[in-house]
């Protein structure tokens, strides 16, 4: 008479809910788990204290006449192999009814003493004595316990009381129809978990249906609330589309961020299935739209011969961006410095005919967006150095002159050495060339260049041979300490400047007036004693004489 459960999985779960296979455990629908949710009208539990027989069992050897005792599911039989004819068994069971039988075999025969026990009922400590008696009815082996209600039962009563409680807990009321309100997986689980411990019998049995049915119901429940979060989730998802459909690839011109992050937050609730996979696809779409709504570009003509970089602005959330050419293959992505686009071209677009596409992403690799570059023909640069200052070494510092044109940089070749490429100011051309033409004899070119690097002209540079510079000190006057402000006296020739040196101090050089010569020197000559020297130089800083200073008080 064993009876087999029904087994609720330990895990909830519903299958083909709308048309498709759940993988995520109902419980991740509820709320994180807790106790549960008992009802004002759930009934009360209470687990008995006795139970029918439900366990089949054979005992061996149980005493020196009782050699086998077995149970399985009506009849308790007794072994009477070992009796002798006319001696018998008396068993007392536990209703306080008492069973005998006498063997009608003589020991060794097979005989058995079957005893109905289906009306039993059994505490796990609960005592059957089976006696041995003689023909005259007199015990000759007093077996007081030779079997226990544990043997029966079991521990039929450990943990029933609280699964029993937690199976009635789902419940309304007592007619056992209705589930509680609020009723969780959770709450489920912990009665299927508290099932585990309870031993096998008619009443855990009895409990199991009760619960199997409470599953039935939660389970259809689910679904219903599956089912309606779904298309609650689904119609948010449609309506950010154009005329509420994803397949027309276009969001509604009215959409926002808000909106966008509203269905994303109901699609988020569901359980993983694949409408839900569905959706996220679709809201994946969305936002890569919503993102390109929210993107500008704006990108300046390349010119050919002349830019190097296809260059533009952009607002939104642009992080990299490539190039292709006349749709062949994209070129590498490059990243992008706040608001600028630049991307290196020079090499890729060699043609005013090629078809250019500049296509910018967001960190994820989604395009946000394309834009067309226009390709400008290469302009034909001219221009031409007009004039060039003949370079007189020891006097002058620059080359100059004059250009036209699209003149863009300068550079000095001396004696094949081509120096820095500098830049010009219209109209003029001047070149820092002091330390670089050094003889008469130099070979100095001058050359100009257009913003490509493209030479536009070459001429030659004349070289003035140097001016040798002559000039006297011819008089200076007494110095009166105390009364003198300035050292006065007069020069002839080449002089430019003079300086004053005293004790060996040179001070600073300043310019003459042709042909005065006047020093400050009240601060710096005080004393008879001291030494004071006049130097007089030409524009080039070369000594062209030096005389001392007479001092009186």
């Amino acid at each position: 008479m064993k009876k087999h459960m029904k087994k609720i999985a330990s895990v909830l779960t519903v299958a083909s809910i709308l048309g498709t296979s759940v993988i995520t455990p109902f419980n991740a629908l509820s709320e994180i788990p807790v106790k549960a949710a008992v009802s004002a009208t759930a009934p009360i539990y209470t687990a008995p204290t006795e139970f029918p027989a439900y366990k089949e069992f054979s005992k061996t050897n149980v005493s020196v006449y009782l050699p086998l005792i077995e149970f399985y599911g009506v009849y308790l039989e007794i072994d009477m192999t070992k009796l002798s004819n006319g001696y018998g068994l008396q068993v007392k069971l536990p209703d306080g009814t008492t069973k005998t039988q006498y063997s009608t075999t003589a020991a060794g025969v097979s005989e058995k003493m079957y005893i109905d026990v289906l009306s039993q009922e059994y505490t796990k400590n609960t005592r059957i004595s089976i006696n041995v008696i003689s023909p005259a009815a007199k015990i000759v082996e007093q077996n007081d316990v030779a079997l226990t209600g544990a043997d029966f039962i079991g521990d039929a009563e450990k943990g029933l009381q609280d699964f029993g409680q937690k199976v009635y807990n789902l419940y309304q009321n007592q007619m056992f129809v209705t589930l509680a309100t609020g009723i969780t997986a959770a709450d489920v689980d912990a009665a299927e978990n508290a099932a585990l411990t309870v031993e096998e019998s008619s009443e855990k049995f009895r409990l199991m249906n009760l619960l199997n049915e409470a599953h039935q119901q939660f389970d259809t429940l689910t679904y219903i609330k599956i089912k309606q979060q779904n298309e609650v989730a689904r119609k948010a998802v449609n309506e950010l589309f154009t005329n509420n459909t994803p397949t027309s690839g276009t969001i509604k011109s009215t959409l926002t961020q808000s909106a966008f992050d509203a269905a994303k937050t109901l699609v988020n609730q569901l359980i993983d299935s694949t409408q839900k996979t569905a959706m996220l696809a679709d809201l994946q779409q969305a936002q890569n739209l919503l993102k390109a709504s929210s993107v500008s570009l704006t990108v300046a003509p390349f010119q050919l011969g002349k830019d190097n970089y296809v260059t533009g602005q952009f607002s939104g959330d642009v992080a990299k961006i490539s190039l292709t050419v006349n749709g062949g293959t994209e070129g590498v992505k490059v990243g992008v410095t706040p608001s600028v686009l630049k991307y290196y071209a020079k090499n890729v677009i060699l043609k005013d005919t090629d078809d250019v596409l500049l296509t910018a992403y967001d960190t994820k690799g989604t395009v946000l967006g394309t834009k067309k570059v226009t390709v400008e023909k290469q302009v034909v640069t001219t221009g031409s150095i007009d004039s060039i200052t003949p370079f007189k070494i020891g006097t002058d510092n620059y080359v100059t002159g004059k250009y036209s044109g699209d003149v863009a940089k300068i550079s000095l070749t001396v004696n094949g050495v081509e120096g820095t490429k500098v830049g010009v100011t219209p109209p003029d051309l001047k070149y820092y060339a002091k330390g670089v033409i050094l003889k008469d004899t130099d070979i100095v070119k001058l050359t100009a260049y257009d913003v490509t690097g493209k030479v536009l002209d070459t001429e030659t540079v004349t070289i003035a041979k140097q001016v040798v510079t002559s000039g006297f000190i011819t008089s200076i006057a007494p110095f009166k300490i105390g009364t003198d402000n300035y050292i006065t006296g007069q020069y002839t020739g080449d002089v430019a400047k003079i300086s004053l040196t005293v004790n060996g101090v040179e001070g600073v050089k300043v310019p003459v007036t042709p042909s005065a010569i006047k020093y400050y020197a009240k601060t710096v000559i005080l004393n008879t004693t001291d030494k004071a020297v006049l130097t007089a130089y030409d524009i080039n800083g070369k000594v062209l004489d030096t005389e001392t200073v007479s001092t009186t008080k």
